[in-house]
């Protein structure tokens, strides 16, 4: 089965434990991931909204390197493409692709010219924040209901012009309509479901989907319990076809937040995406748009976005 999911934290919980990207005890290592071929995961480096100022910087550097040194430990198992060659080659070779993301705009300390810096270590997305807020703006949890500061403005334009793409799951919804405004490419929302079936902080309305739907972007399903409302297949689903309904078939992708969300032990962690994929054949779905939500709409997303 072809996979592409847009949002784990296993690169983070691999790195807080001293744990292996090839075998560990989080949900996600490269070994049973390779049961999916292709296999292509967004690895997230997660800052908690208690660290800010130079030490995000450090710990968001700390763990790139060490992202590193999975690659080279993993006997030719990992690769972290740049490119869209490399990314061919990756595939064809059958390695798992792995792309760089940052999960809170902190890492960058207030410095958009950090952007940069970033760009130039491998990091292909970054969520502008994470619940709270940062230098760059506001998250859906935060007391502060403005949206991106003039700092985050210039970072998101920043970020465009260095080919990282905006993610705005965990954005505050003045954010979004910011992050819309300021820049003209597509962007993620890597890991939110939607407001009109669950009325939950975290979610998108049905205009914000549209818009990142309209602008050629990607909205990845997640498996946190409190956005969907209820942790089930049956829930994910409705999440699921509501955005189908709202002409989302190219739009919808996955992005389950392994290790970054709790899950019941029956979904054997990484092994959720078979079960689900089951599930899903059960329901009749079509073989075509399943194909499209677990790889074919993120794939033709960064075929478009990485440097050709």
């Amino acid at each position: 089965m072809r996979l592409f999911d847009l949002h784990c934290d296993t690169l983070y919980e691999c790195y807080r434990k001293g744990e292996s990207l090839a075998g560990n005890s989080c949900a996600v290592d490269l070994q049973r991931g390779r049961n999916y071929s292709p296999w292509c995961q967004v690895f997230a480096i997660w800052l908690s909204d208690a660290v800010r100022g130079e030490q995000a910087w450090q710990q968001c550097c700390d763990i790139l390197k060490y992202a590193q040194e999975q690659v080279e430990r993993s006997n030719g198992m990992l690769r972290f493409p740049q490119t869209y060659p490399q990314l061919q080659t990756a595939l064809s070779a059958n390695c798992v692709v792995g792309l760089l993301g940052v999960e809170g705009g902190a890492a960058l300390a207030g410095n958009p010219e950090r952007v940069e810096e970033l760009a130039a270590m491998g990091v292909k997305v970054i969520t502008i924040t994470w619940n709270g807020s940062n230098e760059l703006g506001n998250g859906c949890m935060a007391k502060n209901s403005n949206g991106l500061t003039e700092i985050g403005k210039q970072t998101v334009c920043e970020m465009e012009r260095c080919g990282i793409v905006p993610d705005v799951s965990h954005l505050n919804v003045a954010g979004f309509w910011d992050v819309a405004a300021v820049t003209t490419c597509p962007f993620l929302a890597s890991h939110s479901v939607s407001m009109t079936v669950n009325k939950h902080p975290r979610n998108l309305c049905d205009d914000q989907f549209r818009e990142i739907r309209d602008r050629g972007g990607l909205v990845g399903l997640t498996l946190c319990a409190e956005q969907l409302g209820e942790q089930s297949f049956d829930c994910l689903y409705r999440h699921l076809d509501w955005y189908w309904s709202l002409d989302g078939v190219d739009t919808v992708a996955l992005g389950f937040d392994l290790d970054g969300t709790d899950l019941p032990r029956k979904w054997q962690g990484i092994g959720v995406y078979e079960s689900f994929a089951e599930y899903l054949q059960k329901r009749g779905a079509n073989a075509k748009s399943v194909d499209r939500l677990f790889f074919e709409n993120a794939y033709r997303f960064f075929s478009r976005i990485l440097p050709q």
